[in-house]
């Protein structure tokens, strides 16, 4: 498609999920976005569907994420946009989420999913679930999307060295509490069985806010009540460099560092090219 350039595709039997990261101009964006929803309707039946990520819909959420210097208010004039084709073009209910979202209650995506595709039908008799475009009824087969705008969000996995689906559970429980864990980082606990591995599923909302290095060390604390640990890290799409060059100052014991440490950030400013 002219304009559109795919820049990662990311998927995994455990989360049974696929993401797609693209960017373009508005045009290719729209008509790549209008594709990926034909194709994933026209294919996924999510009365047949499970996995281990939550999700409400055969394309449960499409966020627009603005990059550099993009601004935040064309990114959320886009989605709005697209939201309203969306559930024209294909009959599905549309929330609007984040920097999108008409009421606070909708501006956490966990807000909008919680009750996940089994309990959805029962939950938009709710006038206050209500989708924000499209039919007020849940379409079975293709469930509900999530449509919005929002900064970067970082998505990683971390295995556990332990088989013990619990001691994930756990984890998750305490980190996500409000008095004990993260404002804005949501984990979930799954079973790899194809590797007898337990392990979290976790999504930073802000990293700049809560760095990663920050969320793994506490893992790895509530683990060891276990006698268990982290074996390793995998990233779930693309993440923001700078936050892996922020754990890679705190590990590396770096001090005084700024970005402009960086070669590569350096290169770009004498060259004009902006962060």
């Amino acid at each position: 498609m002219p304009g559109l350039v795919v820049l990662d595709v990311s998927m995994d039997q455990v989360r049974n999920r696929t993401v797609f990261s693209f960017t373009g101009d508005r045009h290719a964006i729209f008509e790549g976005g209008f594709a990926l929803y034909e194709r994933a309707l026209g294919r996924i039946d999510m009365r047949q569907h499970q996995g281990e990520y939550p999700r409400i819909g055969a394309v449960d959420v499409f966020p627009f994420v603005a990059l550099r210097d993009a601004p935040l208010r064309t990114a959320v004039d886009w989605s709005v946009e697209f939201a309203e084709q969306v559930a024209a073009r294909f009959q599905v209910p549309v929330y609007l989420f984040a920097e999108s979202a008409r009421t606070k209650l909708r501006r956490d995506v966990e807000s909008i999913r919680e009750g996940e595709y089994e309990g959805f039908a029962a939950k938009m008799t709710d006038p206050l679930w209500a989708p924000d475009f499209g039919p007020g009824v849940f379409p079975p087969d293709k469930g509900a999307t999530i449509i919005g705008a929002r900064l970067p969000l970082v998505n990683f996995k971390a295995y556990l060295t332990t088989p013990n689906e619990r001691a994930a559970e756990r984890v998750a429980e305490v980190l996500s509490d409000p008095a004990t864990g993260f404002t804005g980082v949501h984990f979930y606990p799954a079973l790899d069985r194809t590797r007898n591995e337990a392990l979290l599923n976790i999504t930073v909302g802000n990293f700049q806010a809560t760095p990663l290095y920050r969320i793994l060390e506490a893992i790895k604390t509530e683990l060891r009540r276990f006698g268990a640990g982290v074996s390793r890290v995998e990233m779930v799409g693309l993440v923001p460099q700078r936050a892996l060059i922020e754990s890679a100052e705190h590990y590396l014991q770096v001090f005084d560092f700024t970005m402009e440490d960086v070669l590569e950030t350096r290169l770009d400013t004498i060259l004009g090219i902006r962060d």
